[in-house]
């Protein structure tokens, strides 16, 4: 009888993690080490620069949390031994239908193509021919694991570890993130988190005992939202890739190569024929370098494309953040100053961007459960925390511009609050 093949990778934040069998076949597969070549956090690297970790490593974490919460829910009988290898291949794969460049490009690529990074990653498990091989051969359904990670399981325990409040992904990402920036503040009690989970009615919850490890968790999930995932400075350099991408793609050159990533239709002939792994960082990156060597581009995106390698890029001339009940408490605010940036100057996009966005940091209809008393509660309903006292979501509403029409915009800006 062969030998079972077992590979130890060593991990910064997790130590050495174990991979075999079903696991160690996954990441071989090229879909799944496609994610070396993904950052976590694109352009963050423009403000803190050790932030150049990639999507990799995140799912090797994200799977080996799961794995350890899995096996101790199944020994306590809260889950089934069956449900732990489900659950560390959706920890594993959460993330392998991200596009290059993560949050800079995906609304350009849902834009351009109608789906979104969840439909991506459906798509590469179900229709990806290596994957579609190794869950096969170790008899795990494609089916099961995207439902799993659109948190459509029939167990609310399974959905709520993999696409939950507290979730196993975010459970890595937030210490992982803080750990590569350097934010101290993003840090969370992990062991003790990841100790106490317990499966209750609705889901995940957890004791009492641990309700400051779980505050925390939210008021680290809010700082780092603030201070990294929504910094000023690197959403603006996000904005302006994503505007020089959708650039290049009218570029004949650049266009042919990355025409297969730009529909509904050519994504899925893309994966079916095994060619997702070529979209990632390095190809988009290489392709900008490529066109601005060629000289062929025209000289508006020649120079967004240099502003870009030269962090020389948006200035944010408005940058409200706020916590907020609902999406409607800035959205009436934003369209307001769109239409004054419109009446008060001749500026467009590129020139001036508007970026507005919403950011959950708990769920106000489903947060995380707590035992009290033997009884679970939920946390914002708990009387000693104060989650239940602090909106539920972060507000960000920024008006960017490049440098030489600053002045510009700040006039039509004061005009707009004068109002």
């Amino acid at each position: 009888m062969s030998e079972r093949k077992i590979t130890f990778i060593y991990d910064e934040l997790h130590g050495y993690i174990r991979l075999e069998g079903l696991i160690r076949d996954l990441v071989s597969t090229r879909a799944f080490q496609r994610l070396r070549r993904v950052k976590q956090l694109p352009f963050a690297w423009y403000v803190y620069p050790g932030a150049t970790h990639t999507r990799f490593s995140h799912s090797l974490g994200t799977e080996h949390i799961a794995e350890t919460v899995g096996r101790r829910l199944a020994e306590e009988g809260y889950i089934a031994q069956d449900d732990v290898e489900l659950v560390r291949v959706a920890a594993l794969l959460h993330d392998i239908g991200h596009a290059p460049f993560s949050h800079s490009l995906e609304p350009l690529i849902m834009e351009l193509s109608g789906l979104s990074p969840g439909e991506l990653t459906e798509m590469v498990i179900t229709q990806d021919p290596e994957i579609s091989e190794v869950l096969g051969n170790h008899g795990i359904s494609s089916g099961e694991v995207s439902s799993l990670l659109k948190g459509r399981s029939p167990s609310a325990v399974l959905n709520s570890l993999v696409s939950g409040d507290l979730d196993v992904d975010r459970l890595d990402y937030l210490p992982r993130d803080a750990y590569h920036t350097g934010v101290a503040y993003g840090r969370i009690d992990l062991h003790r988190i990841v100790s106490f989970l317990a499966a209750g009615e609705g889901g995940i919850v957890v004791p009492s005992k641990a309700l400051n490890a779980l505050e925390s968790f939210y008021i680290a999930r809010l700082h780092m939202y603030k201070a990294v995932y929504y910094h000023k400075t690197i959403t603006g350099y996000q904005l302006l890739f994503r505007n020089v991408y959708a650039e290049l793609m009218k570029h004949r050159g650049v266009g042919e190569t990355l025409g297969f990533f730009t529909s509904a239709y050519g994504f899925t002939r893309a994966i079916r024929e095994g060619l997702f792994y070529l979209w990632d960082d390095d190809t988009v990156a290489g392709l900008v370098s490529y066109a601005l060597a060629r000289r062929e581009l025209p000289q508006s995106v020649e120079d967004l494309a240099w502003r870009l390698l030269s962090r020389r890029g948006y200035k944010a001339v408005l940058n409200e953040v706020r916590l907020c009940w609902s999406y409607r408490d800035i959205a009436s605010r934003a369209e307001e100053l769109r239409v004054a940036v419109e009446s008060y100057t001749s500026l467009t996009s590129p020139k001036v961007v508007l970026f507005l966005d919403t950011v959950q940091i708990y769920d106000p209809d489903k947060p995380v459960g707590v035992i009290v008393g033997g009884r679970e509660v939920r946390i914002t309903e708990v009387d000693e925390s104060i989650i239940g006292h602090i909106p539920p979501y972060v507000c960000f509403l920024r008006l960017y511009t490049l440098p030489e029409y600053e002045e510009d915009a700040k006039r039509a800006l004061e005009k707009f609050l004068r109002h």
